[in-house]
């Protein structure tokens, strides 16, 4: 996304397309406050939707911060539905948008997120001051890409991935709250995002919580909210709830320790283990993954469980990987070898029927 557009797009939130946001109805965009909906189609574009929630006490003309949220597979009804109850609590408008997912390019995702925004404009009373970003996995790397090298956000909540793969230097600093599970296959990268970051001229922390590669649970969600709230209190922008300010006070006291508690060596050790496990994806036969599989299931050392199961993680995020590009390629030797690889270390995932299918699709 080149530099700048974002701030134009906000300038549309701003101004309603030409209509004064004081006069959108809530009536008149048939959405209610209180109530999930998980399809809001865009106006002018049918093809385009969003799932939606306002928290109960919305007036139309009351200028309220907004989150858009971006799902890998587009659910947007998969963030709406997980964190409306923080939305209500903190009184934001909840955005999921229902194009945005993984294998865009950016000129498709900056064109989706044009579309919402314009959408959004026209419907909805929003602080243009106050636009924060979040998603999960791809949608992370997507939220980071708007608010990054877009523009014109306020903050980002980063679920289980960095940003997205450039090597230009970021343009916006932004406020970034970052979280990730002990057992999800980007721990590494968010670990090494977040000692990045703090060398960067914005603020940020990297919360970790016990569970795998997924959205976070809501009380996870609401300590980044409580984070970005408490930041814009600081700023004089909204007025000090001291009970959100302790309460971000001792989450980053609690994200500081994780963190310098990690082990640095140990991170090298599991990316050189990573490693191997790629590379032996192109090697090894079903046996070898087997015993390879059941050694990390059951470790030696209990120590060893949450690293092995980011091991499991990374290996099963690799067999999708190799199992695409097989089936791309047209390879039906390949693809059968990489689902029976995928098989062992991911045997209840959903993507296996599907590569099943199209392996029969193959001459």
């Amino acid at each position: 996304m080149r530099p700048g557009l974002l701030i134009f797009l906000l300038v549309i939130v701003l101004t309603g397309c030409g209509s004064s946001p004081s006069h959108v109805s809530h009536q008149n965009s048939g959405v209610l406050p209180g109530k999930v909906y998980e399809e809001v189609t865009c106006s002018e574009y049918p093809a385009h939707s969003y799932a939606i929630y306002l928290h109960s006490t919305y007036i139309p003309g009351d200028s309220l911060p907004l989150f858009l949220a971006f799902d890998p597979a587009g659910s947007g009804a998969t963030p709406v539905n997980h964190y409306k109850d923080v939305a209500e609590k903190y009184h934001f408008i909840l955005i999921g948008s229902n194009n945005s997912q993984n294998g865009q390019g950016a000129d498709e995702t900056q064109q989706v997120l044009a579309i919402l925004l314009s959408d959004l404009g026209e419907r909805y009373s929003i602080n243009p001051d106050r636009i924060y970003c979040t998603g999960f996995s791809g949608g992370s790397r997507v939220s980071a890409m708007i608010a990054f090298y877009g523009g014109g956000i306020k903050g980002v909540i980063g679920c289980g991935a960095g940003l997205p793969a450039t090597s230009t230097p970021l343009r916006f600093p932004t406020d970034y709250y970052g979280i990730v599970g002990d057992q999800d296959f980007n721990y590494l990268e968010m670990v090494g995002l977040a000692t990045a970051l703090g060398n960067q001229k914005l603020r940020s922390t990297l919360h970790i919580f016990h569970g795998p590669h997924a959205w976070p649970p809501a009380e996870d969600f609401e300590a980044a909210v409580g984070w970005h709230w408490s930041n814009a209190m600081n700023e004089g922008m909204i007025s000090p709830d001291q009970t959100i300010l302790l309460a971000s006070q001792k989450d980053i006291q609690e994200n500081n320790s994780m963190l310098k508690a990690v082990d640095l060596n140990a991170l090298e050790t599991e990316r050189d283990l990573q490693q191997h496990y790629a590379e032996s994806m192109q090697t090894e036969n079903l046996a070898w993954w087997q015993n390879a599989a059941r050694k990390l299931k059951h470790p030696s050392n209990p120590a060893d469980t949450l690293l092995n199961k980011r091991l499991m993680s990374y290996m099963s995020i690799m067999a999708y990987t190799y199992s695409i590009q097989a089936l791309a390629g047209k390879s039906k030797g390949e693809l059968s070898r990489m689902i029976g690889i995928y098989e062992i270390v991911d045997p209840e995932n959903r993507y296996i029927s599907y590569l099943k299918e199209q392996l029969n699709t193959l001459p």
